[in-house]
């Protein structure tokens, strides 16, 4: 092909890129390629208009071979990014490192650096790449989202805050982050300023529903609440699915401060009836799960393991039924210098999926599995002495942590079954692995089964788990945290007294009673509603259950 030719379909390569008619350029461009292997620019055009059609292997080669010749920062940059849509996280990495050695100052390579180190899950490194995509560009959204979000995973409230409050300064009415404000502040016990942001968003946005729900849990609703008056005749049928089952939990809450308890429960029942109607949740499946860990420990030996490696941090897995008073104890609790509360965490969940339930031929293996997995992930959040992990469900895994944990303490807690089977169908929880308790029957069938378990797990590592009574326990709170302390070799300390005050984030339903005084007799609330409660204790009674 002679100059002029080539310059001419060349010229047309360009109009067709500019046409954005990519697959014209992809077919035109290489072989036009092969009578100019090094020309930048047909490269440049073939690698954009393969990421433009979703080819990444294509636009990964042309990438690299376009760095071969022209080696700069945006070249580097693009090809980090083609590499983090294909997966290949360790070079993308690499690539946007080769951006910043050129560009150390390039504010988008650091937020995507951010990203990729945090697939990697090097979340350190990754918040370091954010605050230096923030701190070379103040008004880079993406990072500070991104940063948000990798802080809020880690619990860092306090700093979530800051990072929301600048998102806010570049974009003041961003519903989103205004709304997550607010939450941040629910979490943190800061009630009266979460509230205003509620508020304000609803100026803003006047059927907010997520608003609405958040700002109903922080006051006692009456007839007169200005609020409720905007929300309460809203027409169902002009909201989504999400928004209704929202709207009508909120509802309930209304109605049931204002001891309008028929209206409260049409709302509740209509609520739970819609969402069990979307929820994969199969109590089937349950039993099955049950079972099989039952079957797992059948025939494994109640002796301790021996693990080479020493952790330094013991972890305390306070358990029980969702409802049961997990997330007071926890709040007593880390109000000790050497307790760090933690929450409720999902490792020990994701490491047995992912070993499964199977016999292992090596039991011994099997274990350091978990052991190794759950404890690198607790290393990164604390350096206490104890870190409290008081996920409910964690009493289906009491023999898994006893063999990949011997020493580990772990806190079962009791409370009466009418108790946590009502609140439990009162409450509604975003983890759908709980929707057990969007039907009477259910959730007091789901609780017959943790009973059941939970005999099991008694009756073969009975040594291994120390029974806390709720009623018994908030009688004398101090008293108990003594024994409990007695069974984590702990000394007492004055400050355990005020733990209500004790500033931490609590993400759970019960992030505002662990805030105030114990009350007493709240294991008799239900009888007030006995008589909307009827499947309930039917199940109850015909499992022998007391209550």
């Amino acid at each position: 092909m002679n100059s002029n030719n080539f310059d001419k379909e060349k010229k047309r390569l360009i109009t067709f890129f500019n046409k954005k008619k990519f697959l014209d350029v992809v077919q035109n461009g290489t072989k036009l390629l092969k009578h100019s292997p090094n020309n930048i620019q047909i490269i440049r055009i073939l690698g954009i208009s393969s990421i433009q059609m979703q080819n990444f292997i294509e636009a990964e080669k042309y990438f690299i071979k376009l760095l071969l010749i022209e080696k700069n920062a945006d070249n580097y940059y693009t090809l980090g990014n083609i590499q983090k849509k294909l997966n290949k996280f360790k070079e993308a990495a690499i690539s946007f490192e080769n951006a910043l050695k050129i560009k150390p100052k390039f504010s988008e390579a650091h937020n995507n650096l951010g990203n990729v180190k945090k697939s990697l899950n090097k979340k350190d490194e990754a918040i370091y790449h954010y605050k230096k995509a923030i701190n070379f560009k103040n008004d880079n959204i993406a990072a500070l989202i991104n940063l948000s979000t990798i802080l809020k995973e880690n619990n860092s409230y306090e700093k979530l805050i800051e990072i929301y409050e600048k998102i806010l300064n570049l974009d003041p009415k961003n519903l989103k982050t205004l709304y997550n404000l607010g939450t941040t502040h629910l979490f943190l016990g800061n009630t009266s300023k979460a509230r205003e942001y509620f508020e304000n968003i609803i100026k803003i946005d006047k059927f907010n529903i997520p608003s609405f729900r958040n700002y109903v849990s922080t006051l006692k609703i009456d007839e007169s609440n200005i609020i409720f008056k905007i929300f309460k005749n809203l027409d169902l049928s002009t909201l989504n699915y999400e928004n209704k089952i929202l709207f009508l939990d909120a509802l309930s809450k209304c109605y049931f401060d204002m001891d309008k308890i028929d209206l409260a429960f049409d709302c509740l029942d209509k609520c739970n009836s819609l969402k069990r109607k979307n929820s994969s949740f199969s109590m089937k499946e349950q039993e099955i799960l049950f079972d099989k860990i039952k079957s797992f420990f059948a025939d494994i030996s109640n002796n301790n393991l021996d693990f080479k490696d020493k952790i330094r941090i013991k972890p305390i897995f306070i358990i029980g039924m969702p409802r049961s008073g997990t997330s007071l104890l926890e709040q007593i609790l880390s109000t000790h210098s050497k307790i760090y509360g933690a929450g409720e965490l999902n490792y020990l969940q994701k490491i047995i999926d992912k070993s499964g339930l199977e016999k292992p031929n090596n039991i011994q293996d099997y274990f350091y599995e978990i052991r190794k997995y759950y404890y690198s992930q607790i290393s990164q959040i604390s350096n206490s002495d104890f870190i409290v992990d008081k996920l409910p469900s964690n009493f289906r895994w009491i023999g898994f942590i006893i063999k990949a944990f011997p020493e580990a303490k772990i806190i079962h807690i009791k409370r009466n079954p009418m108790a946590v089977c009502w609140s439990n169908y009162k409450n509604f929880f975003i983890d759908n692995g709980l929707d057990f308790n969007l039907n009477q029957r259910d959730v007091a069938e789901y609780y017959s089964m943790y009973l059941e378990l939970m005999d099991f797990w008694t009756k073969k590592y009975k040594k291994n788990i120390l029974d806390i009574h709720y009623e018994i326990f908030v009688k004398d709170f101090e008293a108990n945290t003594k024994k409990i302390l007695d069974h984590l070799n702990l000394q007492w300390e004055s400050q355990l007294l005020q733990y209500q005050k004790t500033n931490r984030p609590v993400t759970t339903a019960s992030h505002q009673q662990v805030r105030e005084k114990i009350k007493m007799n709240t294991s008799v609330e239900w009888k007030k509603y006995k008589n909307y409660l009827v499947p309930m204790q039917e199940v109850l009674r015909d499992k022998n259950i007391k209550y």
